[in-house]
């Protein structure tokens, strides 16, 4: 299997991205709920008005939950299978032959364990300010964004020959480059990202804005499902991302609309975002989507024929309530829904997929709570042999088993508090915990904890994470099964990890 790690990578980028604008001397204050730290897309629109509010994706942030953005490494490295341990294999799908695992030798090696989260990497804005722009005529304005990151951790499960933990690495994460412009009541933003051996689009759409009423947009954006913009405040998000219904960017159109404390967001998707350039058959992308995929990559996980489900024609709906109490005490209460297609390139049919949520999230004094139930559920036409009980997802350069059913639940807590000190403007202490119920029998069910602190200004970004995980890809040595049927006699596995970005 093909799973990403941190790896190096060259240092010149890091000066070309911070060379792009000259740093401001603003200081930022801790954001309240109506205030989103995300500021690739949801922030566009600010340079735009008088009066700056969130572009659509932000939805003028009553979707901004005012925690800050998560981060995370990637690029790719590879797990060699264990003396003596075969593949896994389904009960729809015969076993493959021992040598039926092809491991790509030096170019493909196997995704293993151990690998780098995926990450969110939103431009920060705690106060929504930026970067100077460049006025290019009267009503024209863009400016340049970007960010980098790096990463240390240690990690506690073996390592592919089962001699002791993976242990302490520390790496380069990735750098983005992007632009943001505003043209009249036309917005543009852009970003794409490079991590290690592979790069591909965050987002990128062009939008039009009336007032603080109505919006549209048009191109790759983040799909309005359940809390927004994270369901989470740590670094390595929650388990409803790794399934593919948080933080999911799309390639379709989206209006929103708002009035008082209403916020309607609906949405046409004809497809995912698409992979872009890595080492994989098609999951080098930011956000997880259904994938192709076969042996070569997931042979060691019970794959043993092409998968080529594709998501095409999905309609999503938000719809969301906030309103305010004494001082700066927020509140606001959602429900979510979609439903797709998923086209199968073997049996040229279609099958299904739906989704459903109801979330709840606020800001009481210096708390910040969250709290999300969802159901989903895929249906592929697969061909005759295949089993209909998991399907396979990407992102990372890396695709791996999901069950087709499941029920997740989402309780986060996080506490803020305002520092006097130069070099951070404020601090967030949190934990964050998420569960996945997996209703077919043999199906183990999936915990993820994450605890850790968040030290944040106007530009950097410094997360101290302690992630525990029980069944999870990324906390486990199973990696490609682990949201599927999983380990029926699971341990609970430990990642300490230290990320410090730079955000413009």
């Amino acid at each position: 299997m093909l799973r990403p790690t941190p790896s190096p990578t060259s240092a010149l980028l890091l000066t070309a991205a911070l060379g792009l604008t000259a740093p401001r001397t603003a200081t930022a204050s801790a954001p309240a709920l109506g205030e989103s730290i995300d500021g690739d897309e949801d922030d566009v629109a600010d340079d735009a008005e008088a009066a700056p509010t969130s572009t659509a994706d932000a939805s003028d942030d009553p979707e901004g939950d005012g925690d800050p953005p998560a981060k995370s490494s990637s690029s790719t490295r590879g797990k060699k299978p264990r003396k003596g341990k075969k593949p896994k294999t389904t009960a729809a799908e015969s076993p493959a032959p021992e040598d039926g695992h092809t491991m790509l030798s030096d170019e493909r090696e196997s995704m293993g364990r151990g690998g780098a989260p995926p990450v969110r990497t939103e431009v920060p804005a705690s106060t929504k300010k930026r970067l100077p722009g460049v006025k290019l005529s009267k009503e024209l304005d863009v400016r340049m964004i970007g960010s980098v990151s790096f990463n240390a951790n240690y990690r506690t499960w073996p390592k592919a020959d089962g001699s002791g933990p993976e242990g302490a690495s520390v790496s380069f994460e990735r750098i983005a480059f992007g632009l943001e412009g505003t043209y009249r009541n036309f917005v543009i933003s852009a970003d794409y990202r490079f991590y290690g051996k592979y790069g591909t689009i965050h987002h990128g759409y062009i939008g039009y804005k009336k007032d603080d009423v109505f919006e549209i947009d048009v191109g790759v954006h983040r799909v309005p499902f359940g809390i927004l913009p994270y369901a989470s405040h740590n670094w390595f998000e929650t388990l409803p991302y790794y399934v593919g219904l948080a933080d999911d960017y799309d390639l379709g159109a989206k209006a929103i609309i708002k009035k008082g404390g209403l916020d309607l967001q609906l949405a046409y998707y004809v497809g995912a975002e698409g992979s872009q350039f890595g080492r994989t058959m098609d999951s080098a992308r930011y956000s997880y989507d259904l994938v192709e995929t076969d042996s070569t990559e997931l042979g060691d996980s019970g794959v043993t024929s092409p998968q080529t489900n594709k998501e095409r024609h999905a309609g999503v709906a938000r719809v969301a309530y906030g309103w305010s109490h004494r001082g700066d005490d927020k509140t606001e209460i959602g429900a979510s829904g979609q439903f797709g297609g998923i086209y199968n390139g073997t049996t040229q049919r279609y099958g299904s997929r739906w989704a459903a949520a109801l979330h709840y999230m606020g800001w009481y004094r210096n708390f910040s709570l969250q709290v999300e139930a969802l159901y989903y559920q895929y249906r592929p036409n697969n061909p005759a042999g295949q089993p209909r009980t998991w399907v396979t997802l990407g992102a990372w350069d890396a695709p791996y088993r999901v069950a087709a059913e499941g029920f997740i639940g989402v309780a986060n807590i996080g506490y803020r508090i305002p520092l006097g000190g130069k070099a951070f403007d404020w601090v967030m202490f949190y934990n964050d915990h998420s569960l996945l119920l997996k209703p077919r029998a043999g199906f183990d069910r999936t915990h993820m904890n994450v605890t850790g602190l968040l030290l944040a200004n106007d530009f950097i970004y410094l997360y101290l994470d302690t992630a525990t995980g029980r069944n999870h890809p990324w906390f486990s040595p199973e990696y490609g099964n682990a949201l599927a049927e999983g380990d029926q006699r699971p341990k609970w596995w430990v990642w300490v990890n230290l990320s410090l970005g730079f955000y413009m």
